[in-house]
C-alpha cells in the first residue's frame, strides 16, 4: 500500500440554495447547506499516479419547512464517465434519514399492530434503497393486510380475491392488489430488484387502501361519536 495522505476541512456558512428531496415535504425542495465537513484522501500507488477520494458531510436545512438532516456526498478518481464537455467523477449521495421523492408516511399508529411494524419497515426499506428488501415487504404488508382482515384462501392470490368478496377492494384494486403481489414474488424469489420508482407508487397504492380500510373509519369514529 502506497503513503495515504489526509486532509481536513470544516465550511459553516456554504453560499447559495440546493434542491434535495425533503423527507417531511416528499418533493424536492431549496435547501440550504448549514455546515460541511470535508476529508480528502490520496494514495501514492507509484510512477507518478495516484487514487483520491473525497468525502463531504453536510447539515442541511429545508427552506419549506425547516426540518433538518444530513447529507454525505462521495466521490473517487477511480469511479468516472465521460460526455461531451469532458470527464466526469460519479457522485455517491446519501442521506440521513434516508428519503425517497413523493413518499408520504401516513398516519400509522392508527393501524393495528402487525400491519403498522410491518409498513414502518417498508417504508425504512424504500427510503434507504434496499430495493429487494422493500419489494419483500410490499408483499408481506399485503399478505399481513389479508390476514388481519380475515381474508379467505389457500394462498395470496385467493386472498387478495376473497377482499373484492368481502366488497373490501373493487375489481379494479384487486388487480392492482396482484399485479404488487407478482412484484413482490419477483423480490422475494427471483431476489429481483425494482426501482425506487416502482416501490415507491406500490406503497402508495397500499396507502389508500390502509387510508380507507383503517385510518379514516377510525378518525370518523371519534370525530362524529
Amino acid at each position: 500500500m502506497g503513503n495515504i495522505k489526509k486532509s481536513y476541512s470544516l465550511e459553516t456558512s456554504v453560499p447559495g440554495k440546493h434542491k434535495f428531496v425533503c423527507r417531511d415535504c416528499s418533493r424536492e425542495t431549496m435547501h440550504v447547506i448549514v455546515a460541511a465537513y470535508t476529508e480528502n484522501r490520496s494514495e501514492d500507488c507509484g510512477g507518478g499516479n495516484s487514487v483520491d477520494w473525497q468525502k463531504i458531510d453536510q447539515i442541511i436545512q429545508c427552506q419549506g419547512c425547516e426540518s433538518v438532516s444530513f447529507r454525505v456526498t462521495t466521490t473517487n478518481s477511480e469511479d468516472y464517465d465521460w460526455e461531451p464537455e469532458g470527464m466526469y467523477l460519479n457522485e455517491t449521495v446519501t442521506y440521513y434519514p434516508g428519503r425517497s421523492a413523493g413518499l408520504k408516511a401516513i398516519d400509522s399508529y392508527l393501524l393495528p399492530p402487525g400491519v403498522q411494524d410491518i409498513y414502518k419497515e417498508t417504508v425504512l426499506a424504500i427510503e434507504n434503497e434496499q430495493s429487494i428488501l422493500a419489494g419483500i415487504g410490499i408483499r408481506a404488508l399485503i399478505e399481513t393486510i389479508c390476514k388481519d382482515l380475515n381474508a379467505e384462501g389457500n394462498n395470496l392470490h385467493d386472498k387478495i380475491n376473497s377482499l373484492r368478496e368481502k366488497a373490501i377492494v373493487t375489481p379494479e384494486g384487486v388487480v392492482t392488489l396482484h399485479k404488487l403481489r407478482v412484484l413482490g414474488n419477483g423480490a422475494a424469489h427471483e431476489v429481483k430488484k425494482h426501482t425506487n420508482k416502482q416501490l415507491s407508487l406500490a406503497l402508495q397504492i397500499i396507502e389508500h387502501m390502509l387510508d380507507g380500510t383503517y385510518i379514516i373509519p377510525n378518525k370518523v369514529s371519534v370525530a362524529f361519536k
